[in-house]
């Protein structure tokens, strides 16, 4: 100790004060920074997909039994638009054509820039569509159906150049 020096009630308050409110600060930054970042639920009501799951299985159930097998067959940038070739194949590994596509490409972490995607036939089983996406990562989900209505559903996380 310093000649001289008292420690006092009084330093001890504000030490312990200085202390608390330094704390209090960091807590209020992070709980700042963790609201403020947060983008929220990532599945829409997720308390009643879960209630369904069962019918979920069976519609995974009933899209194993079809065969379909789908796979991104392309991908590429010109500009700004971003051209998605995807191939739909049958059992047999014949060519899927017919089906009607509509699709979603969104972003992983965000819903930024999601958008709805409709594919056109572009023959022996390939489906084309054109968007306007920037780079980077994307989820891409995408429902065929049938005329007999059958669905096929997949997704897949896509990079775009």
């Amino acid at each position: 100790m310093r000649a001289g020096f008292r420690l006092t009630g009084g330093h001890v308050l504000a030490a312990l004060l200085g202390f608390f409110t330094l704390i209090l600060a960091a807590n209020a930054s992070f709980l700042y920074f963790a609201v403020k970042s947060y983008p929220g639920e990532n599945e829409k009501k997720s308390y009643r997909q879960g209630l369904h799951y069962n019918d979920a299985l069976k519609a995974r159930t009933e899209q194993d039994a079809l065969g379909w097998s789908a796979a991104i067959e392309s991908i590429g940038r010109d500009g700004a638009a971003v051209t998605i070739v995807v191939a739909f194949a049958g059992r047999n590994g014949a060519p899927l054509g017919g089906l009607e596509l509509v699709g979603a490409l969104e972003r992983p972490a965000s819903d930024e820039g999601a958008q709805e995607i409709a594919f056109a036939p572009d023959g022996a089983g390939l489906y084309t569509a054109v968007v306007s996406a920037g780079p980077g990562a994307w989820d891409l989900r995408v429902t065929a159906s049938s005329s007999g209505n059958e669905r096929f559903q997949f997704a897949n996380r896509v990079i775009l150049p």
